[in-house]
């Protein structure tokens, strides 16, 4: 309790063994997490291919609770892609499900503490003691399928564990992920969370954006230029897997398009005309890098729309006033990247 200032005079956890008791009962699984659980523990090692929002965290954090209660003297890593899903997700997750404070570690940054409990992230996981780890979670880890990272998911632990929302990766290196867990993986489709009622239905609306002239000739002469090196290659995929020079001239050109496409000028236009005709709703704007956000930011302000702005460039204290801002409705409109 010391971290949050508050001390007490016997040295008892009394008020952290409380919070940790609140937490814990007020936690009830799906369906589909009891079933995911019981697929871990037959098999020890998994990956959990699992829709974003149905609870893929609370669920290994559920499997990572049994196991240390199994396995009093075990030690758990948990390795993550950013900064800001260690801060804002995991850390606050692990306490929320009643994890004591004191059993929860950072290795981060200028942060260097090893506990019951260790988080960390991709950057970092090179320099870390792993040997002391009997359990390992890999969140996001469709990013590991590279030469760096695979050895890390290709080690043996006694228990390890994947999460992703989407495995399937351009260059296939997914294949080389999923074998690492011996092809053990749960899946759990947006299909089956909405039928479900995990998550809530909506509606998706597409909405098409014509393209000047001079912009779609350029779209048009870059995909040709594509469509040449396909030809050239042998396809997409057999272009990912070679090391030539044709695969990062292919990935900057697929890059140029992608960029011309994001930043189209007219895009903003729609989000603007959508800000404005929903002045009395909540609105969050995803965009794919947080360059799109800024800007979206800007040409709205330009425009009367006031609204704040959550990613990674933003600093972690001005992120969290954000989004109390935007819950408490000083903002209907927030502005946010795949983060």
């Amino acid at each position: 309790m010391e971290q949050f200032g508050i001390n007490i005079e016997d040295g008892s956890t009394q008020v952290s063994d409380l919070a940790v008791e609140q937490n814990s009962s007020s936690l009830e699984l799906y369906d589909w997490q009891q079933r995911a659980i019981n697929y871990f523990f037959s098999r020890n090692k998994a990956v959990f291919e699992v829709t974003t929002g149905a609870g893929k965290t609370f669920c290994t954090i559920e499997i990572l609770k049994r196991v240390i209660a199994e396995n009093p003297d075990i030690y758990v890593l948990i390795v993550v892609p950013k900064n800001v899903i260690l801060e804002t997700t995991w850390y606050k997750e692990l306490y929320d499900a009643g994890i004591h404070l004191k059993d929860i570690g950072v290795y981060y940054g200028n942060i260097k503490e090893y506990s019951k409990i260790t988080i960390t992230n991709m950057q970092n996981i090179s320099k870390i003691a792993l040997d002391i780890f009997g359990m390992v979670i890999f969140d996001e880890i469709h990013n590991y399928g590279t030469k760096r990272l695979l050895p890390y998911i290709q080690r043996h632990f006694d228990y390890k564990i994947g999460l992703s929302a989407t495995m399937e990766r351009m260059d296939a290196a997914h294949w080389q992920i999923i074998e690492a867990f011996d092809y053990n993986v749960f899946k759990y489709t947006p299909k089956q969370a909405l039928h479900d009622e995990v998550l809530n239905p909506f509606d998706f609306i597409n909405i098409a954006v014509e393209m000047d002239s001079d912009s779609y000739e350029k779209y048009l002469s870059i995909t040709q230029e594509l469509n040449t090196i396909f030809q050239i290659g042998g396809g997409f995929n057999r272009i990912m897997r070679s090391g030539s020079g044709l695969k990062y001239r292919m990935l900057s050109k697929m890059n140029e398009r992608k960029d011309l496409v994001n930043n189209y000028t007219r895009k903003f236009d729609v989000v603007k005309m959508i800000c404005e005709k929903h002045q009395e709703d909540k609105i969050i704007v995803f965009n794919e890098y947080n360059e799109q956000t800024n800007k979206s930011y800007w040409y709205l302000l330009d425009t009367g729309v006031r609204a704040c702005i959550v990613h990674s460039g933003i600093e972690k204290d001005k992120r969290e006033q954000n989004m109390i801002d935007f819950k408490n409705d000083k903002y209907n409109v927030m502005l946010t990247s795949k983060v």
